[in-house]
């Protein structure tokens, strides 16, 4: 009688099979925009006409440009003061919500309320913001009543950068404390009890267990939130537009501006390039900081 023969089947290949149309959809609608942005940072172009090769002239008039660095000097402090503000924010929210100050009930409205936010139409907050920060809105009302008078939240040059900075930190925080909660929940509570039975406080169980145990969960927030807040766009184009007299200009608003009013759309993909370097130094270094402290 012949023994039957199994034939062991490879089947490595249908992993890749199944993630193929992701991999397609992924190169069409982000790898290739972005090479094409390279190459079309090398042109001039206004869609109409062809395009003409210019080599690094579009770099060199970025450099020049006082409205280009008025754009990057205003993101950085934009995000700088936004990821600083919604970290902390995010951490304090997560600590105050893992710990035992409130009970069951009010932590899941307070975390609610905090991360509701997060899931609302970027547009439908823009517009609701807008009208707050109106001389009858919410916002004037409330400034009237702790500095005696209205703040001129959309309309000086010097509230207006701050203003979107307060809707973009609102919106924002609720995602990264979701974050925070996640890793605070991976911290052995074996740890907290033999620090009690030593005699340590509360602040001593924070700088000692829990922010050294998070040092990848803040790794990860910080860099995603420096790339998310560079690139915000939506909240400067609904709220004010870029104004007043561009102190609301990011450089996702002046690529948009750039390319689909003003019709440059080789010096707007130059724009994108310096845009995506920047954020790849940024989150170079960010990682580099994170992992020196690595013990």
């Amino acid at each position: 009688m012949k023994k039957k023969r199994y034939s062991v089947v490879n089947l490595d290949w249908h992993g890749y099979v199944f993630i193929l149309p992701t991999l397609v959809i992924f190169s069409i609608f982000l790898i290739y925009p972005m090479i094409n942005a390279f190459w079309l940072s090398a042109h001039s172009w206004n869609l109409l006409s062809p395009k003409e090769f210019v080599g690094f002239e579009n770099f060199k008039t970025l450099f020049t440009n006082s409205r280009f660095l008025s754009s990057y000097k205003l993101t950085m402090q934009f995000s700088i003061i936004s990821v600083i503000a919604i970290n902390l924010l995010a951490f304090t929210f997560s600590v105050m919500l893992a710990s035992r100050l409130l009970k069951d009930s009010h932590k899941n409205v307070l975390q609610s309320m905090i991360f509701l936010p997060v899931v609302l139409s970027v547009v439908a907050v823009g517009i609701v913001w807008k009208y707050m920060y109106q001389s009858t809105g919410i916002m004037s009302v409330l400034s009237a009543k702790l500095f005696g008078k209205p703040l001129p939240w959309l309309t000086s040059t010097q509230t207006a950068p701050y203003s979107m900075i307060i809707v973009y930190v609102w919106k924002s925080v609720g995602y990264y404390m979701v974050m925070y909660i996640a890793g605070l929940l991976d911290i052995p509570t074996e740890l907290y009890e033999a620090a009690k039975i030593d005699g340590a406080n509360f602040w001593h169980r924070l700088f000692y267990i829990t922010i050294p145990s998070l040092k990848n969960t803040f790794a990860l927030a910080v860099v995603s939130c420096v790339i998310f807040t560079f690139g915000s766009f939506p909240l400067q184009f609904v709220i004010a537009g870029g104004g007043p007299s561009r102190s609301t200009e990011v450089m996702a608003l002046l690529i948009y501006l750039e390319a689909f009013r003003f019709n440059k759309y080789g010096y707007s993909a130059a724009i994108s390039v310096m845009f995506f370097m920047t954020l790849i130094v940024f989150s170079f270094f960010q990682l580099k900081i994170f992992k020196s402290g690595k013990t």
